[in-house]
């Protein structure tokens, strides 16, 4: 209760339509989305338990309060001429046109603490701004901004065509131009080409009673991306200071600015060469549809961070490429059992697989914290060193390798393995500990109406994938915060535990990124529950009424998984995600709700 955050949001779009010449039509569409943020954050004094001492002490020793405003704005408009007609078996349906984009992302922070001799900042929210009346000296008043944005203008067209509805054919192309890139190579042109076969309208199908649709599809194209991995303007860095900028006047030192990175004149964007493959069918007299594809997509040119070297600047550059591939699959059924009873079940699975196929050697893609990013290797995995237990006694230290380059350690340390076997352990035995991407991701949904009822489940999970725990095994040793339950099963003597560490804040080596801190990603929830009632026509017309619906709700009612988390769902970057940082709480939301259409 001692955050306050209001938003503002509008959402809205605008068209006109103009069909004109029979077969022509335009269409202008124009989509804004705003967004304003104000939070204030107030920081009172209290105190924390010192284990070691087993007293209370203050912790926080000041008052402070910290008001933010953050402004979004996302524009889009397009414009779109469309023709379509049919000349005997063939129809063709051309579109052309263009589409702009425009992001902006605006932050103001300020912050005032009360001095050490000061009054306190009250308790109360009429106090919590920057000029609270409650302190005075300037020196305790902090303020910043930061801000981003970027534009992008796209000229598109597409044909479609098909030849007596059995055998289609579609080709598109756009010029992308963004202000992310080079003005070098700010246009790049895109393509896609693709095509499908519906085998159910051959004759040869005419007499078989299974299949009521059968259709064969391929796609291969190469698509445009500008993720920047974090740098608001990739071609236009921002500045920066530091010890090798300074100069010397006289007996004075001066900070020079230099920029943050060297900008290359060539950067532009990278391209995803991608290939699809599938088919989809429906039998028993369309109560069955099933779908299947594989795709295989090659990202090249990356855009990745090059450390310099021997006086050369750090850069960001086009070079690498990386592999992804999979297999969709989903399936439905439905069945009517009576005339007043029906249910439907389906159900999907996507496989994944990423591979790095090419990466510079001085490229920093990732390669911060714990994850790594190398060639071979799956992108964003886990570095560090496996453990084999907690040491037992000052015996089990003495017959196991020495890890003392890792720091000081002793019975109730954890014991890290020597990986390449050179009879101590150094920070040469890391090595790969887990992977944040999943092996497959699946989902499914049931259906039943009876009546005038209706019952639907929606459910999701995935597998595979591991995440890495920062709260209870990498935070600060020198923290005075509660500890999480497991934690009672710590080494506290010999036999006591094998896997959790003693509990010392001086005992830094078990501290260090290891599978200590890898835990099971793998979960399967039931994302919602729905349970409705649709009252019948005859009954609402009488209150001139065309439906009236009334409806319960349940979201996120149960998850199983296997990571002490309170999710096993964790975004971040392109490059660095499945980070367990101790939040990410994913609530049971109840709605009730009625629909009326008049």
């Amino acid at each position: 209760n001692k955050v306050s955050n209001t938003e503002l949001r509008t959402v809205g779009s605008v068209f006109a339509e103009i069909d004109f010449l029979k077969n022509f039509s335009f269409r202008s569409t124009f989509y804004a989305d705003v967004s304003n943020v104000d939070s204030r954050r107030y920081t009172p004094i209290y105190s924390a338990y010192n284990p070691v001492t087993n007293k209370p002490y203050v912790y926080s020793q000041s008052t402070q309060v910290q008001e933010q405003n953050n402004n979004w704005k996302k524009y889009q408009q397009d414009h779109i001429l469309t023709f379509k007609k049919k000349f005997g078996d063939h129809n063709v349906t051309a579109t052309g046109g263009f589409t702009t984009y425009y992001f902006g992302n605006f932050n103001r922070t300020a912050t005032v603490k009360q001095s050490l001799t000061g009054n306190p900042i009250p308790d109360d929210k009429r106090f919590w701004y920057i000029s609270n009346g409650f302190v005075t000296d300037q020196s305790l008043f902090n303020s910043s901004s930061s801000q981003s944005e970027y534009t992008t203008v796209s000229g598109l067209g597409r044909v479609l065509y098909n030849y007596q509805n059995k055998y289609y054919f579609n080709a598109s192309i756009r010029n992308d131009a963004s202000s992310q890139i080079s003005p070098a190579n700010r246009n790049q042109v895109f393509w896609a080409l693709g095509g499908a076969w519906e085998i159910t309208r051959e004759k040869f199908m005419e007499s078989q009673t299974i299949f009521d649709f059968i259709k064969l599809k391929g796609s291969i194209g190469v698509l445009g991306n500008q993720s920047t991995y974090g740098y608001a303007y990739p071609y236009y860095p921002g500045l920066a200071t530091g010890d090798n900028s300074n100069a010397v006047f006289g007996t004075s030192v001066y900070s020079a600015y230099t920029q943050a990175y060297l900008p290359d004149r060539n950067l532009k964007w990278e391209t995803v060469h991608a290939q699809e493959i599938g088919i989809e069918a429906n039998a028993f007299k369309n109560a069955l549809h099933f779908e299947a594809n594989y795709f295989n997509k090659i990202t090249r040119d990356l855009m990745v961070y090059i450390k310099g070297t021997g006086g050369v600047s750090d850069g960001l550059t086009n070079s690498g490429s990386l592999k992804n591939s999979g297999l969709e699959l989903s399936a439905s059924y439905t069945k009517n059992i009576a005339r007043d009873f029906s249910f439907s079940i389906g159900g999907n699975l996507t496989t994944y697989k990423n591979k790095v196929l090419d990466l510079p050697a001085s490229a920093q893609v990732g390669n911060s914290g714990t994850s790594r990013t190398s060639v071979g290797l799956p992108i964003g995995y886990f570095y560090g060193y496996v453990v084999e237990g907690v040491f037992q006694s000052y015996a089990d230290v003495l017959k196991s390798p020495n890890q003392a380059a890792l720091g000081a350690y002793g019975p109730g340390d954890l014991k890290y393995k020597d990986v390449n076997g050179d009879g101590k352990v150094t920070t040469d035995d890391r090595t790969i500990i887990g992977n944040p991407s999943p092996d497959f991701t699946y989902g499914g949904s049931i259906n039943i109406n009876y009546k005038s009822f209706s019952l639907g489940f929606d459910l999701g999970g995935v597998y595979g994938n591991e995440i890495f725990r920062n709260w209870g095994s990498l935070e600060s040793p020198f923290q005075r915060v509660n500890y999480p339950a497991f934690k009672i099963n710590r080494w506290h003597g010999a036999g006591t535990s094998n896997w959790d560490p003693v509990l010392n804040q001086g005992d830094r080596i078990n501290y260090l990124a290891s599978t200590y801190s890898i835990e099971d990603g793998s979960y399967f929830r039931i994302r919602n529950i729905q349970l409705s009632y649709n009252f019948d026509h005859n009954l609402i017309s009488k209150l001139k009424l065309k439906n009236l619906r009334v409806y319960a709700n349940v979201q996120n009612p149960k998850t199983w998984k296997n990571n002490y988390g309170y999710t096993s769902e964790f975004g971040g970057s392109a490059t660095e995600f499945g980070y367990d940082n101790g939040g990410g709480a994913i609530p049971v939301v109840t709605t009730f709700g009625l629909n009326v259409t008049f």
